[in-house]
């Protein structure tokens, strides 16, 4: 490796062992069950998931109906 790359490699070799370690912290607190119930906060998800997707399907809906209103009635020969 020559001079000039070796201060960038150094570099990379920190900040990809920084990166690795605050992913590791994130995903050991996102795994920690002190302090909040997690029934309460997936039924909280499951509520959020459940409007999104009925608002969606209103939204489709919606879309079909225009566009199959837009179409024109096929017409006998």
């Amino acid at each position: 490796m020559t001079e000039r790359l070796l201060p960038l490699a150094i570099w990379m070799q920190v900040a990809y062992g920084t990166m690795e370690r605050r992913a590791r912290d994130a995903w050991d607190h996102r795994h920690d069950e002190e302090g909040i119930d997690e029934a309460v906060t997936k039924m909280i998800w499951l509520a959020v998931g459940i409007v999104v997707a009925l608002a969606a399907t209103a939204f489709f809906v919606a879309k079909y109906n225009q566009a199959k209103s837009n179409v024109p009635d096929p017409v006998t020969p």
